[in-house]
């Protein structure tokens, strides 16, 4: 279960635009805000993505997935798992058990959830304008997000969003120990048509599979 809450607090960082600032620069502030208006107006995200966790001494290990979000809904794929939410159930698929467990979604106090992702009303952030950066033909401005709360396992994230379209492209956390996770956007699709039984466990599609249920 840690697993997944980390799985999902870290993904969320794809797109979340933080509103709560500790003594942020303006240039920092209107660059993240610009951002969070445009996700506000997306119906639905839908996002292919990498995620790298690399360390001193250890090799780079990076997985792929996919990351789909409709309202307090989503959908993640990921390291050959499955997570459906429909906002109020959980459900957990591992195909290669043939197993699925269900859980109520309950959100606690101090974790990032994907329905918090354009208001991370929760977290206190000193935002600082580092510069741009050249990605390809694009122009990524970068700001750096250092926490307020000293208690936080992470020193700092840098987020990395796209000058014209104000597009999340990549956001890397560096964490106390050492450890960076890096979270880079490959493909990026707005207002895609999903239906809300996208974001449910379809038992008759998965004939065979054990359900547990941990409500």
């Amino acid at each position: 279960m840690r697993t997944k809450r980390y799985l999902i607090l870290t993904l969320t960082l794809i797109f979340s635009s933080i509103v709560v600032f500790a003594q942020p620069d303006a240039k920092s502030k209107s660059i993240l805000k610009k951002s969070e208006l445009h996700y506000k107006s997306l119906k639905t995200i839908t996002a292919d993505f990498t995620l790298t966790t690399s360390s001193e001494g250890r090799k780079a290990h990076t997985n792929k997935g996919k990351l789909y979000i409709k309202g307090d809904k989503f959908r993640l794929e990921y390291a050959e798992q499955i997570i459906y939410c429909d906002g109020k159930n959980i459900w957990s698929y591992n195909p290669i058990d043939e197993e699925v467990t269900l859980e109520s979604y309950k959100k606690r106090t101090n974790d990032l959830s994907p329905q918090d992702m354009f208001n991370l009303y929760n977290r206190n952030f000193k935002s600082i304008f580092e510069g741009s950066v050249k990605s390809g033909s694009e122009q990524h401005n970068v700001v750096k997000l250092v926490p307020k709360k000293r208690k936080e396992k992470f020193a700092y994230i840098k987020v990395y969003i796209e000058q014209k379209s104000s597009e999340l492209k990549k956001v890397v956390q560096h964490f106390k120990n050492g450890t960076e996770v890096t979270v880079s956007v490959v493909q990026f699709t707005p207002n895609k048509s999903l239906s809300d039984s996208f974001f449910t466990w379809q038992a008759s599609e998965h004939k065979g599979v054990i359900l547990v249920d941990l409500r």
